[in-house]
Order: C-alpha cells, then sequence, then structure tokens
C-alpha cells in the first residue's frame, strides 16, 4: 500500500526510549576510544607490549672523606685562624672543646681528610698549608699546650708540628698538626688542634705597661731553648704579658712585672708548681705569693707577690 507523504508505517514501530539511549551509548564511546588511546600513549603510560614502563632512580655517590668521618663538611676555614690554608676537596670534622677553664687554655680538636699525601700539609711548596701558615705570618715553634691539664706547654716533637701567633695578638692562638694517617688508598687524615686564651685585661699603668705588653712564656725568654740561666727557665701562667718596666727595689734585686690570664689563686698554684718543676724550694707560700730559692754557693732567690693577677711581680735578688 503507498503511503502519503507524513504517513508512518504502522507496521514498523518506533524506537523506545530504552534503544535510543543505548544507541547514544555506543556512539560516544565509538568517539572516545582514539582519544583515550592517544592520552595514554603521550603520557608513556604503556609501553608496545602492554607493560608499565619504569624510571631508573639516581643516588648521589657518598664522598670518600665523609665515608671516613661521618659528619665531616667541606673545609670552609676556622674562625679567628687567618692564613690557614687545606688541600681542595678537604673535609673537616666539627671540634670537639676542651678546656677553657679559669688560667686554661681552650683546645678545640678536628679530624681533616683530603685526597693526597701529607706533603699537601707539611712540604715545602709554595701552596702547602705550613708554607701558608708562615707566609700570613705564623711562626713555626715546637711549644702547644698540654692537653691534659690545659694549663702547661708542651714541646712539639717531630711528628707534631706546632705554630703559634706573634707575641701581640689577641687572644694568642696556637695550632698543632699530629696524626698523620692513610686510611684509604689515595687519602690522608689528620688531627688538627687550635689552642686560644684570651689575652689578660692588664693594669693601664704607663709605668708598668706601656706600649703592647708581650706575651712570656718563660721567666728569661719566649722559646724552649735550653737558657744560659737554667734557674730561671720555668714556665709562666698562660696568656702571660709582662711589663716593659723592670727595676727598682734596693741594690741587689729587680722587680718584673707581670699580668696574667686566671685568679691569683691559679697564678700563685701555676708558679708554685712551674718553679718546683726545674729545682726551686719553695718557702713562706701564702694566697698572695711565695719565696723560692735555688741552689747554694750561689744561691738565687725570686720572691713571687700576687696581690692582683693583673699586676704582679716577681722580685729577683742577684746571687749570693
Amino acid at each position: 500500500m503507498q503511503r502519503l507523504p507524513g504517513q508512518t508505517d504502522s507496521s514498523s514501530p518506533a524506537p523506545t526510549l530504552r534503544a535510543r539511549r543505548l544507541a547514544l551509548i555506543l556512539t560516544l564511546t565509538t568517539l572516545a576510544a582514539p582519544l583515550l588511546l592517544a592520552s595514554c600513549a603521550s603520557a608513556g603510560g604503556t609501553s608496545g607490549t602492554g607493560q608499565a614502563a619504569t624510571g631508573t632512580a639516581t643516588t648521589t655517590p657518598i664522598p670518600e672523606c665523609v665515608q671516613l668521618d661521618p659528619g665531616a663538611t667541606p673545609f670552609t676555614g676556622i674562625t679567628g685562624v687567618s692564613g690557614l690554608t687545606l688541600p681542595a676537596g678537604a673535609y673537616i670534622s666539627s671540634p670537639n672543646n676542651t678546656g677553657g677553664g679559669e688560667g686554661e687554655y681552650r683546645i678545640a680538636t678536628y679530624t681533616v681528610c683530603f685526597q693526597g699525601d701529607a706533603a699537601a700539609i707539611s712540604g715545602a711548596s709554595a701552596g702547602a698549608t705550613f708554607t701558608q701558615l708562615q707566609a700570613a705570618g705564623w711562626t713555626f715553634d715546637n711549644l702547644f699546650p698540654d692537653p691534659s691539664n690545659f694549663s702547661y706547654i708542651d714541646y712539639c716533637s717531630n711528628s707534631h708540628n706546632c705554630f703559634n701567633t706573634s707575641g701581640t695578638s689577641t687572644p694568642f692562638t696556637f695550632i698543632g698538626f699530629q696524626q698523620y694517617a692513610t686510611p684509604a688508598a689515595g687519602y690522608t687524615t689528620f688531627t688538627l688542634q687550635v689552642a686560644t686564651i684570651a689575652a689578660p685585661t692588664c693594669v693601664n699603668d704607663p709605668t708598668y705597661y706601656t706600649g703592647t705588653p708581650k706575651y712570656a712564656l718563660y721567666y728569661d725568654s719566649n722559646t724552649a731553648s735550653s737558657s744560659a740561666n737554667p734557674q730561671n727557665h720555668f714556665l709562666m701562667p698562660p696568656g702571660t704579658r709582662v711589663s716593659t718596666y723592670q727595676g727598682g727595689g734596693t741594690a741587689g734585686s729587680t722587680y718584673v712585672y707581670y699580668c696574667s690570664a686566671g685568679s691569683q689563686a691559679t697564678v700563685v698554684n701555676f708558679l708554685v708548681q712551674a718553679m718546683s718543676n726545674v729545682g726551686w724550694t719553695i718557702s713562706s707560700a701564702a694566697s698572695a705569693g711565695f719565696t723560692a730559692t735555688y741552689g747554694s754557693g750561689p744561691t738565687y732567690q725570686i720572691v713571687v707577690a700576687v696581690q692582683n693577677p693583673n699586676n704582679y711581680y716577681l722580685r729577683v735578688f742577684a746571687p749570693m
């Protein structure tokens, strides 16, 4: 039967609502599939085999010196120690601080590690640490504070190399190098110590302390060499400065004035021990001083009077 325009075939029923929804979903899925595949491919989410792609993690190698001394950091300098240079790439530990009490030196001990041999430190080349220190004004000496009591000065042996600042520095500073080792092929470690003591507050009396007072390590000199008068060659308290004024008193004696770090007690006790160590006999000991004698025919005598550690005297009598 022929249909007129606009007439529907009653034998072909209209699609249901459910059928129309299914058709729409299929159409959208078909259109979205290529887009999803392209997105996954560009993101690298799958490989050609369909397995997930994995990245390779990288780790920073631990420097050999840090393996040898965990916690060590690259050396950049030590506060208060100007002119100290170490080989390129050197590492240094945190300081272990000891001493520093009343009338004591303060000692900071470090462990240093670098790639190379000990000649980079103690050699004679222009770039060696010792050469650089001397160029910066440090004195290559044989003295360093005793780390067992922090008050006395010890000799430095061939395996213990020591430097100190000139006599007018504040604070007075020593540097010690020792205990060189080669714990790994091509690497050197050593112990670096820095000892300091603040300058004492000397009395402001131009008669006794004109100009800049000078540190004195010994009564008769600033060195550890043998003395022409061994009875006078004893240690002075830490940080001692000697006045430029010497004289006065009765005929046959000389006053020498000193200023030391510490207290009256630490200065007196130090001098009692130091003079006893080289053979002086101590008598009339009191809180403010004592009398010391040495030998017979002739007999040497020194009266030590410490009313104030910032200005005290040793009265040295002519031999009798």
